[in-house]
């Protein structure tokens, strides 16, 4: 199993995006968003994205998902660690937000994450303070 984690564009993610919304997921090409993709072995297997807004010292994860055949084999964590990567570049970011879901709420919280609200049964705030001060 070969994994490669690349910027990609919501374009290219298309087949995988309604995949993802078929599942219950939303998925939203916000303005500004940055867009990765794993894929194994050639596939496309998953992605995530953020966007940025330095006017407000933030960044936001958006979109995450991984296709039900690739889960449990480290790919999430992947996308996710290129994504803080990708964002350890702007530092005028103060502040990491986003809305998870139960299955990558452990996730979020191995890597400092804080519980801020829960919306709904299905989605949690949290967010991480940068040490890009």
């Amino acid at each position: 199993m070969v994994v490669s984690i690349e910027r990609s564009s919501f374009k290219e993610l298309e087949p995988v995006i309604s995949m993802a919304i078929r599942d219950g997921m939303r998925v939203k090409d916000v303005p500004g968003s940055v867009w990765f993709c794993a894929r194994v072995d050639g596939e496309i297997a998953g992605f995530v994205s953020c966007y940025i807004r330095t006017k407000h010292g933030k960044a936001v994860f958006k979109s995450d998902y991984v296709r039900e055949e690739f889960r449990r084999k480290g790919i999430y964590r992947l996308l996710f660690e290129k994504r803080l990567e990708y964002i350890k570049d702007f530092e005028e970011v103060h502040v990491i937000k986003a809305s998870c879901t139960k299955m990558s709420l452990s996730c979020f919280l191995s890597y400092g994450f804080e519980k801020k609200a829960s919306r709904s049964r299905k989605y949690t705030d949290v967010e991480l303070h940068t040490l890009n001060h």
